[in-house]
């Protein structure tokens, strides 16, 4: 069986993506407050549903930072 490899490196105690890899973004549902993992594609008016509460959640940017608000 193969070595596995942690798809994360970690350096000076901040765990950085390989090259080549996307960067997470992330947003805070505004119902449940839990972390989502928005994609480096979604566009602001795109419509998402959080995973934990069910919430239907519009994105918006500001200050170039995705954030969700309630429809």
């Amino acid at each position: 069986m193969g070595k596995k490899y942690d798809p994360l490196w970690e350096y000076a105690g901040v765990k950085q993506p390989l090259m080549g890899a996307e960067p997470e973004i992330d947003a805070k549902c505004p119902v449940c407050h839990v972390t989502l993992h928005v994609g480096s594609e979604t566009a602001a008016g795109q419509h998402v549903e959080c995973g934990l509460c069910g919430a239907q959640l519009e994105v918006q940017l500001e200050d170039g930072a995705p954030v969700l608000r309630p429809i």
